[in-house]
């Protein structure tokens, strides 16, 4: 992404949540991790594991901020309320993601925001349940072309590679946050024991 679309981007994103960002590291700090596990998950077989869901060690990387630790909380907690689609290109992925929930909406548009940046400067946040895919594409950041599209509920974003090696990462970590983003929760326990 050039630079110039880049500041366009953020000028949009940082309007869009503007005076929405207080709330966002207050709210889930007055939630407790548990109870929302709770509704999530019921009376699952993850209780049984000693997870920090107050904390979530899990999503903490290498020099991941607060705010991108709140966004992929609330994104995870919340993953229900999440509308994700995603198209394979003959030379990458279009994914379009959306929620109708203000906060959430504002976790997403952040969490890409955040994503798309650390993506166009080659900063792995090397996250603990990130898959080995998200490295892989990291190595090949230059490679990779992004253009981004605000929609009413949430984002559009179009990646694209020359590389053929690049399109099938795209498309595999495409699937992959597809598949997290569908099952919350119950990922972020599954990467978390596989990382053990």
């Amino acid at each position: 992404m050039s630079a110039l679309n880049r500041v366009k981007f953020f000028s949009i994103i940082f309007l869009f949540l503007g005076a929405h960002y207080p709330v966002l590291s207050s709210d889930l700090a007055e939630t407790p991790g548990p109870r929302l596990h709770d509704n999530d998950h019921g009376s699952s077989r993850f209780h049984s594991h000693q997870h920090d869901e107050v904390n979530m060690p899990g999503l903490r990387g290498k020099d991941t901020t607060a705010q991108e630790v709140t966004d992929l909380r609330r994104i995870f907690v919340l993953h229900k309320g999440i509308d994700r689609k995603v198209i394979n290109l003959a030379d990458g992925i279009k994914t379009t993601t959306q929620a109708k929930d203000p906060q959430l909406r504002e976790s997403v548009l952040s969490h890409v925001a955040m994503m798309v940046t650390r993506l166009a400067e080659g900063k792995n946040p090397e996250i603990l349940i990130q898959s080995p895919t998200l490295d892989q594409l990291f190595k090949f950041h230059k490679e990779i072309r992004t253009e981004l599209m605000p929609i009413d509920w949430g984002i559009t974003v179009i990646q694209t590679s020359s590389n053929p090696k690049v399109v099938e990462l795209l498309q595999k970590h495409a699937a992959e946050v597809s598949e997290m983003a569908r099952r919350g929760m119950a990922a972020v326990h599954e990467r978390m024991e596989k990382s053990r």
